[in-house]
């Protein structure tokens, strides 16, 4: 579908990736990753010809058309309702309809033969492609991307330009371009239309490349991951999670193969070198000499992955009630958010605060940081300390500073040399650290804004979005700080890994309330699963009680006979599939104890063997849920 070969990009002097080749067939989705810098971006914009290819190709096969989803494509167009701007992927079926009502109109007066066989032709083609449906398949696509149904008709110009993306993603999806390139498609999503996007994609008849810091779409999403690293590209088979694990392997065999060439180059250099002055050995030392220099050195994969450790002191503990909310009422024109909310945070709490985008999290954060008004109490604990970060924070850096000095205003009692390392793990490494504030970009703001809340000492951190504007080795660098952090943390975030590794409690902003699930994200989900299942349990439950009357006692007899014949079945059938799963887990085991005999294996084998892995994963896991849903349906027919 896409040949990109032996492509090379120049920008100031330096090669951001050098001599790339890489093929993408269809239906592949593909993780594309790397350090912020490496030229990710650039790739996608290249491929779509926005930049030119001075060094190398990139070939399309015939027909084949792209798609393309980044973060500067929001929408100026402010006149047309989102509902139109995102219809306007029917370029050529809104044409037909235009052309279709005017022939309407002109046949009144002229049928001639030529205007019936147009009307014809046309009428032809919109049915091809679908028009009666376009309003319908927009409004899908919009309302699952979180928009309601009242909004489809309002301007676009009444949109944040975070909802703005949203539309542009849209409007991609409706084309239906047979490859997509996709720069952080979640960053302006909230966690149910991250989800389902994911659904959507999932079943997506084209190809799609994805650059994401989210972790979890990524291993979701990605059967393939593309590494821009060391100005080169690395292909893998597997998602996210696999590709590290196999990236370890990968490196360690390559290591220890050019340590095995360095060695034997050693040897007969010092071979050289020892007999070079001797007539008698002249021969000998210049077969050697020639063979040393067509050897081809293994390059050892430079990891540019950083190990910088960071952690987010206390000042000072805080009492054990950090805040009791108290009759939490809020809302803005004729929305109510919160109608008197109760609610209680203590000490060393890492709440997640989630919820559908307009359900006002970033509002409630807001209430407890004591930045805007309210109905209700709001009662601080004893030493509180708090800082806060969100978007609006930007306003209150000092345009005129340096990045290093806008921290060391903040954190005086910090050396430059812990100031750098803490801003490295914020992307801002070697001179950049020196830049003024007022030159930065948005997300680099942003970046600055993050690190002084996090270097301040305070003992109860309040984070909205906080991983926005951070590449993955950046964010799981500050996880592991705020797992250490020994204050109290509230945060608002759609990436899920971030939340699975931090929180020890979820608090879910639906019907004007905010509703405690203790427990981290794992069990959160769990119980909403539980709670979305009560209705059909209970239903079932209504529909198969025992008879209460004589008269009814014999279809009793007969419906709980169907039941046990029903049960015998599906043990019979989960059985089987529990044996299905003993050896799955088995054969998986096996390919793993050779995956980590990894430094006696080709590249090729490698190769080989990571494909298997990849499938015998997916069969352990499409086997297990397989078992789960049976399972399931066992209890529902015992209750």
């Amino acid at each position: 579908m896409l040949h990109i070969q032996n492509v090379s990009f120049e920008f100031g002097g330096n090669y951001l990736f050098k001599d790339i080749d890489w093929f993408v067939k269809p239906r592949e989705r593909i993780g594309l990753i790397g350090k912020n810098g490496a030229g990710k971006s650039t790739l996608l914009k290249l491929i779509m010809g926005k930049y030119e290819v001075r060094e190398g190709s990139i070939n399309k096969a015939g027909g084949v058309n792209l798609g393309y989803l980044s973060q500067d494509m929001i929408s100026e167009d402010g006149g047309q309702t989102i509902l139109e701007h995102a219809k306007g992927a029917f370029e050529r079926a809104i044409f037909l309809q235009a052309e279709l009502e005017k022939l309407y109109l002109l046949m009144e007066t002229d049928a001639s033969e030529e205007n019936i066989l147009r009307m014809s032709d046309y009428q032809e083609e919109f049915d091809a492609l679908d028009g009666y449906n376009m309003d319908n398949k927009t409004a899908e696509i919009l309302e699952g991307l979180g928009f309601t149904t009242a909004d489809l008709s309002r301007p676009m110009q009444e949109f944040s330009g975070g909802w703005r993306m949203r539309v542009v993603l849209a409007k991609m999806l409706l084309e239906e371009p047979d490859i997509m390139l996709m720069d952080e498609p979640t960053n302006h999503l909230d966690l149910p239309s991250i989800e389902w996007l994911e659904s959507y994609l999932s079943g997506y008849p084209g190809s799609v490349i994805i650059v994401s810091h989210d972790r979890e779409f990524l291993n979701k999403m990605i059967t393939k991951t593309a590494e821009l690293s060391g100005k080169k590209l690395y292909l893998w088979d597997g998602n996210y999670d696999f590709f590290l694990k196999a990236k370890v392997e990968r490196d360690d065999l390559i290591s220890r193969q050019a340590a095995n060439q360095d060695q034997y180059i050693k040897e007969q250099e010092k071979f050289i070198n020892r007999f070079k002055a001797k007539a008698s050995k002249a021969k000998a030392v210049q077969s050697r000499v020639k063979m040393v220099e067509k050897i081809e050195k293994i390059e050892v994969i430079q990891e540019d992955k950083s190990n910088l450790k960071i952690d987010f002191k206390v000042g000072r503990q805080s009492g054990k009630v950090v805040m009791d909310l108290n009759g939490i009422t809020q809302g803005f024109g004729d929305k109510l958010l919160f109608d008197r909310v109760e609610r209680e945070i203590v000490r060393g709490d890492k709440i997640a605060l989630i919820g559908a985008n307009g359900t006002g999290k970033s509002t409630f954060l807001s209430i407890i940081a004591g930045e805007i008004d309210f109905e209700g109490e709001r009662k601080e604990g004893h030493n509180l300390d708090p800082s806060f970060y969100a978007q609006h924070q930007l306003e209150s850096l000092h345009m005129d500073y340096e990045i290093l000095q806008e921290l060391q205003y903040d954190a005086p009692h910090k050396t430059d040399m812990e100031l750098r390392s803490m801003l490295g793990c914020f992307l801002f490494g070697g001179d950049d650290v020196f830049k003024k504030i007022k030159v930065l970009s948005g997300g680099e703001k942003a970046r600055v804004s993050l690190a002084k809340t996090l270097v301040s000492e305070a003992n109860f951190l309040l984070l909205d979005e906080p991983t926005n504007h951070l590449d993955i080795d950046s964010i799981e660098i500050i996880i592991e700080a705020l797992k250490r952090y020994e204050g109290t943390l509230i945060f608002v975030s759609h990436n899920r890994y971030f939340i699975e590794k931090l929180a020890n409690k979820v608090w879910w902003i639906e019907d004007e309330d905010v509703r405690e699930y203790p427990g981290d994200y794992k069990e959160y989900l769990y119980k909403v699963e539980q709670q979305s299942l009560a209705p059909a349990v209970k239903k079932l439950k209504k529909t198969t009680a025992a008879p209460t009357t004589p008269t009814d006692s014999k279809g009793s007899w007969k419906q709980k006979d169907e039941a046990k014949e029903q049960l015998k079945k599906l043990q019979k059938k989960l059985d089987q599939n529990e044996e299905q799963l003993t050896n799955a887990k088995k054969h998986l085991k096996e390919v793993e104890a050779k995956l980590a005999d990894a430094a006696n294996l080709t590249p090729d084998d490698l190769e080989k063997l990571s494909k298997e892995h990849s499938a015998a994963t997916q069969t352990v896991t499409n086997v297990s849920a397989a078992c789960d849903e049976l399972l399931e349906e066992m209890i529902l027919l015992e209750q």
